[in-house]
């Protein structure tokens, strides 16, 4: 399928990287980025192009990942149209949906996918793991913290500078008010605020784009 992989495609990383004007562009339009490029790309995929004739066929796509990681959306952008279920928790989507682009092409929309078991970190700040369901939500904070630029958190939550992350939640506790009998500090629920915030997107984080 190396064909229908380059057909039409235009958006590349060196466009994006060479050319300023175009980011600038994408970063104000209300439009998805790529849309037209998926589309023209499933379209590929739907033609049945053989030496006697060519043809077309319907293609059903299944869009799978971790939970919350915009599967939904996806399917959103290309319908054009809020046709599934969206949220910033894991678990919006209960069952598989069958959506209809157009006559040549569905999507199944399909709950999240976890293969492991384990509630690591990494998971975690993903937001595949549900904040309400976590036994220990201080140790990925701790991760949290390791990747965050130290000034963006204490601007975030208005707190003076910290050595550990007991002494960080401490301050996030007072700071929001979340106290237990005899004014101490729940550090428990402050570390659930934290990563409930990192999930909203108060918290900055990015990835500087990989040199060339």
């Amino acid at each position: 399928q190396r064909h229908n992989l380059s057909a039409k495609v235009s958006l590349h990383k060196s466009s994006l990287t060479d050319n300023a004007d175009l980011v600038k562009g994408l970063l104000s339009s209300a439009g998805a980025v790529g849309t037209d490029n998926m589309i023209q790309l499933l379209k590929n995929y739907a033609r049945n192009d053989t030496a006697e004739r060519k043809s077309k066929h319907s293609i059903v796509v299944g869009v799978i990942g971790f939970p919350n990681v915009g599967k939904s959306s996806l399917i959103n952008s290309l319908k054009r149209s809020r046709v599934a279920g969206i949220g910033n928790m894991p678990g919006v989507t209960k069952g598989i949906q069958e959506i209809y682009i157009d006559s040549d092409i569905s999507l199944l929309d399909s709950p999240g996918v976890v293969i492991s078991k384990d509630n690591s970190d990494s998971l975690i700040l993903r937001n595949v793991i549900k904040v309400e369901d976590l036994d220990d939500p201080v140790t990925p904070v701790e991760a949290l913290v390791m990747r965050v630029h130290r000034k963006q958190i204490l601007r975030e939550y208005r707190i003076p500078n910290f050595n550990t992350i007991n002494e960080f939640l401490a301050s996030v506790a007072r700071k929001t008010g979340k106290l237990i009998k005899g004014g101490i500090p729940d550090v428990k629920a402050a570390a659930k605020i934290v990563l409930r915030d990192w999930n909203n997107g108060k918290i900055p984080y990015y990835t500087p784009i990989p040199g060339k």
